[in-house]
C-alpha cells in the first residue's frame, strides 16, 4: 500500500463559494488514462504531480490512499482497516482497474 497524507480528507472538489464536496469518481469504460485539469486559482502546490504519481503506482497493482494527517481515517488505512463500499471512512482510494 501507498500513503499520502495532506490537511484535506481526500479528493474534493471546491464550488465558486468555497464549500466543497468529496469527489468518488464512477469509473467509465475501459479507460486507464489519469486526466487532469487545474482551475487558475488552484493552490494546492502540486496535487496534479501527487495524482499522477499515484496513478503510476497503482499501475503496479499497489493501492493508494490519500487521507487527512492525524486523524482517525489515516490511522485506518495504516492499519489496513478500510472499507471503501462504506461511507464512514473519508479518504481516495485510487487503484488500477480491474
Amino acid at each position: 500500500m501507498q500513503f499520502q497524507f495532506t490537511d484535506m480528507c481526500c479528493l474534493t472538489e471546491v464550488d465558486d463559494n468555497g464549500g466543497w464536496s468529496i469527489v468518488k469518481p464512477a469509473l467509465q469504460g475501459n479507460r486507464k488514462e489519469v486526466e487532469i485539469s487545474v482551475a487558475a486559482h488552484d493552490t494546492t502546490g502540486g496535487m496534479e504531480t501527487k495524482i499522477l504519481e499515484a496513478a503510476a503506482i497503482a499501475r503496479l497493482g499497489v493501492d493508494v490512499y490519500i487521507t487527512k494527517v492525524d486523524t482517525e481515517h489515516s490511522l485506518r488505512a495504516l492499519k489496513g482497516d478500510v472499507n471503501t463500499s462504506s461511507d464512514d471512512w473519508l479518504g481516495t482510494v485510487i487503484r488500477a482497474a480491474k
